[in-house]
């Protein structure tokens, strides 16, 4: 349990120095889930983050979500993405589930014995995750899924998926399922990811062939699905931001210990050079923009203010193209040792090139903050 939240980030900083450094490059050389890490989030109480401290949680917010992302992408973005989705949808249990749900699931998830991920995109509808396929069916005190999801990440590794469907009672509207992993009619697509970035999140996608669920694993009440989304869309939005604020940062860092440790025969150093010094001052003024604009977002989500969810989209939209700015030119500082993979500059572009494309998408984002800007 994460106690002292004015000490949460040198917390966050120190866990992913000592369990997330030693793993990275594995983890994205062999694509592989970084399963020891995800682990170890349980066993020290990071996974119940956002569990209401009456649950044994430490009843944070989308502040402490987004401080923790942030210093976890420092070190491993993989490792950072899959605990902000198991965040998301335990942000929208916290809110959302009947009082029995919340008794049975919030103290596990505080306890380290249950994780989630997010059963939201679907071939179909693409980045659009709002307007999913999968359908249910009633089956007396059960309802039967079928369906596909298109990019589950997590999978074979969080214990449930919260689920997006279209409900069956309610015409139009949708809901959301604490599905459990090893449900039977679940079935894992195996050897499909192999990303560009963000190597070892082990997305893939999932097959609901008829999984029956009982009705006490329907989230909240029938149809509430929409509302429950948009929580979901909120702590999703803004983890995302501080995710690549994390990567942006990261390529700072290992840019900056560069040009003052690379010689040249003259005894000069590339940190002399002054437009080396004018690209270094561009990329720290970037790399502080990035976070400050999502903390900024996350605070006034808290808050509640009525510009919060503009902030959010503003904050990722900001955090998603500085982090390609960010690495590119890190890139060219890093010259032949970032291309020669002798600085991991490379793999920071690689992870950061995932967030124009990412679900919601850049562009889609786009939309929805100039929808909501010119509603009033």
């Amino acid at each position: 349990m994460l106690e002292h939240f004015e000490e949460i980030e040198q917390t966050a900083e120190a866990f992913g120095k000592s369990y997330l450094a030693p793993i990275t490059e594995s983890v994205d050389t062999e694509g592989r889930f970084p399963k020891e890490a995800y682990n170890e989030l349980k066993k020290q109480g990071y996974m119940g983050l956002l569990v209401p401290k009456k649950y044994g949680g430490s009843g944070g917010g989308c502040y402490q979500h987004i401080q923790v992302c942030y210093h976890l992408a420092r070190f491993d973005a993989t490792t950072a993405l899959c605990y902000m989705m198991h965040n998301t949808a335990t942000a929208a249990l916290s809110i959302y589930a009947t009082p029995s749900q919340k008794d049975e699931f919030l103290p596990k998830i505080a306890q380290g014995q249950a994780s989630f991920a997010l059963a939201y995109s679907e071939s179909g509808s693409g980045t659009h995750f709002g307007l999913p396929d999968i359908v249910e069916q009633e089956a007396g005190e059960y309802r039967i899924l079928k369906g596909r999801k298109s990019f589950v990440t997590s999978a074979q590794y969080a214990d449930y998926y919260l689920t997006y469907t279209n409900s069956c009672k309610i015409k139009g509207a949708k809901n959301n399922w604490i599905v459990p992993r090893e449900s039977e009619g679940i079935v894992h697509e195996e050897n499909v990811w192999n990303g560009l970035g963000m190597r070892g999140n082990n997305s893939k996608p999932v097959q609901f062939n008829d999984v029956k669920l009982p009705i006490t694993h329907l989230l909240g009440k029938d149809g509430q699905g929409e509302a429950q989304a948009g929580v979901v869309a909120m702590y999703f939005v803004a983890g995302l931001g501080a995710v690549y604020s994390g990567v942006g940062r990261a390529a700072y860092d290992c840019v900056f210990s560069h040009i003052k440790e690379r010689q040249y025969t003259d005894s000069s150093r590339l940190s002399d050079k002054e437009l080396v010094r004018i690209h270094i001052a561009n990329l720290y003024t970037k790399a502080q923009s990035q976070i400050a604009l999502v903390k900024q977002a996350a605070k006034s989500f808290d808050n509640g203010d009525k510009d919060a969810t503009w902030q959010i989209f503003a904050s990722r939209i900001n955090a998603s193209n500085l982090v390609m700015e960010i690495t590119e030119l890190a890139m060219r500082l890093g010259g032949g040792r970032a291309y020669s993979k002798l600085l991991p500059l490379e793999r920071y572009l690689r992870d950061g090139l995932a967030a124009q494309v990412m679900a919601p998408s850049l562009d889609i984002l786009k939309i929805w903050l100039s929808d909501a800007l010119l509603k009033d």
